[in-house]
């Protein structure tokens, strides 16, 4: 369980870092082209960090290309959950456009961490769990 909160504690310390960066690509070009481009140039940019942040730090994983393949097929839904979020924010519900990013959080945060456990890092997990023993 403390290895659980430690590893949210630092993929939330990763999220932060790379949400503040994220934040500051969107607000340079959202009004310059849309807020959707925006979004998706600070996301998708922002994802090479995350992975190598995570990799070494969070997870203590070994470079293994599967852990990439996962690591961005989790991205790409997680990018595609705030491409959509945008969207519906923006153009439905005509959310101001400076707090969006905010929004997406809400529902890129938890599914990303979940994933990113349970999924991209499992198998490193696992053997982590077996030499403790």
């Amino acid at each position: 369980m403390i290895n659980i909160l430690r590893q949210f504690f630092k993929f939330g310390i990763v999220g932060l870092i790379n949400t503040i960066l994220t934040y500051l690509i969107y607000s340079m070009l959202y009004k310059a082209t849309s807020p959707t481009f925006a979004m998706a140039i600070g996301y998708g940019t922002t994802s090479i960090i995350g992975l190598t942040i995570n990799q070494k730090w969070v997870f203590k994983a070994n470079h293994d290309w599967m852990i990439v393949v996962k690591y961005y097929l989790t991205y790409l839904l997680t990018w595609t959950l705030s491409i959509l979020v945008t969207e519906v924010a923006s153009n439905y519900f005509h959310v101001i456009e400076s707090i969006i990013p905010l929004i997406t959080l809400l529902v890129t945060t938890p599914t990303n961490f979940f994933l990113s456990k349970y999924w991209v890092f499992r198998k490193t997990e696992l053997k982590e769990a077996s030499a403790n023993e």
